[in-house]
């Protein structure tokens, strides 16, 4: 899970670090001026109650239906079955791409043995009885 994490943060991380930077500058601006956070904080935090800037804000986010625990759990099997959902979808492309490989492979192999049989008969007939089982 960790892994997958450090994936989407890799793949997401220069929108993350313009919302740090742009969070940094606002909570610099305001009065009391709030700590800034840096990219090593982020890939630190694994819950919501470990985002000391959520308790910094006017509203008690904590509250909200989405900060729970049974919520976020909920959130997270959602996101999985959404990317489960994209996974079929790659799946599905990767399958026709190795089937359309595996036919121009057939294919190859018949235009070598049909060369073969000018040069060389008994090795095509060898290649031709070893396509035949199934190499």
């Amino acid at each position: 899970m960790r892994q997958q994490i450090s994936k989407a943060l890799q793949r997401c991380s220069e929108a993350i670090r313009n919302a740090i930077s742009h969070y940094n500058t606002q909570a610099t601006a305001l009065n009391p001026p709030r700590p800034p956070i840096s990219w090593k904080d982020i890939a630190e935090y694994s819950f919501l109650g470990e985002f000391d800037l959520l308790c910094h804000s006017c509203a008690d986010v904590r509250d909200n239906n989405w900060a729970k625990p049974t919520f976020h759990q909920a959130m997270v099997k959602f996101f999985k079955l959404q990317c489960a959902h994209e996974e079929l979808i790659r799946v599905s492309v990767e399958v026709r791409r190795l089937w359309t490989s595996i036919h121009e492979e057939e294919a190859h192999i018949a235009k070598v043995i049909d060369e073969l049989l000018i040069s060389d008969h008994l090795l095509a007939s060898e290649l031709r009885n070893q396509l035949g089982r199934g190499m």
